[in-house]
């Protein structure tokens, strides 16, 4: 099998003359010498964490203020949404990565609204009161939203009611 054409990798041939990791590079860059990673161990920023040896800075923190590592599938939501402030009063510890979506969410809706406890209605958009929606499986959906929306597909697929 042909090798890479990039002088030194002795990696097999992918496509375009590159081996795999060469020509995933020339993909995304238009070079397939680009490399846009930081050496190891160089603390690095990245979406405003701090990397230090693969660890993120505020999960640390939170482990070093806890005593003890955090668990899997843990998160750490910055109070002031400032990923590079991480001070322990600004962190808080979450047990499931959809705890802290939660957290989110509610802290939208108080910007948005007023009110943490309304929900976004995933068709209008617009935010309300979960006592005027109805609950669908998962969600919650204003009830004329959703006979719209179901009204439309219906249309799409060509069948009449």
């Amino acid at each position: 099998m042909k090798g890479c054409s990039v002088e030194g990798c002795h990696e097999d041939h992918d496509a375009k003359g590159y081996c795999h990791k060469h020509y995933n590079r020339w993909k995304r860059h238009g070079d397939p010498l680009v490399t846009k990673r930081a050496p190891n161990g160089s603390g690095w920023k990245s979406n405003g964490y701090t990397m230090n040896d693969k660890t993120r800075e505020h999960r640390q923190i939170v482990e070093t203020a806890l005593g003890h590592p955090l668990p899997k599938g843990s998160a750490v939501h910055h109070a002031d949404e400032d990923r590079s402030h991480n001070e322990n009063s600004n962190l808080v510890a979450c047990q499931s990565y959809g705890y802290h979506r939660i957290i989110h969410m509610r802290m939208d809706a108080l910007k948005a609204t007023g009110h943490a406890n309304w929900i976004r209605c995933p068709f209008c958009h617009k935010y309300d009161d979960p006592k005027n929606m109805r609950k669908e499986k998962v969600r919650y959906v204003h009830s004329s939203c959703s006979s719209q929306t179901q009204m439309k597909r219906r249309k799409q697929r060509g069948i009449s009611l």
